[in-house]
């Protein structure tokens, strides 16, 4: 079967693989999918531009045996944009 798929990339962003696509329409394969929303769900002080740095990291950093979580993120996160003090009143 052939199937014609079409979407708007963000400009800059690469042309998708279609065995990338694939991999997200099969049944065979499980992806487990995080967006920079997800990091500052957690670490609301960063930016959008920060988040998506964090995530970058998070991916290069990722260890197969345990994979991506809230603890890996926030430790990450922690390195290299830690939260700023509140201010006391």
């Amino acid at each position: 079967m052939k199937v014609t798929i079409e979407f708007d990339l963000p400009e800059g962003q690469a042309i998708p693989k279609a065995e990338d696509i694939l991999r997200l329409t099969s049944p065979d394969w499980l992806l487990d999918a995080w967006h920079y929303t997800d990091v500052q769900e957690n670490n609301p002080w960063l930016t959008e531009d920060q988040s998506r740095e964090m995530l970058e990291m998070i991916g290069k950093r990722r260890d197969c045996n345990i994979g991506i979580n809230w603890e890996m993120i926030d430790a990450i996160v922690d390195n290299y944009y830690p939260q700023p003090d509140e201010e006391e009143e």
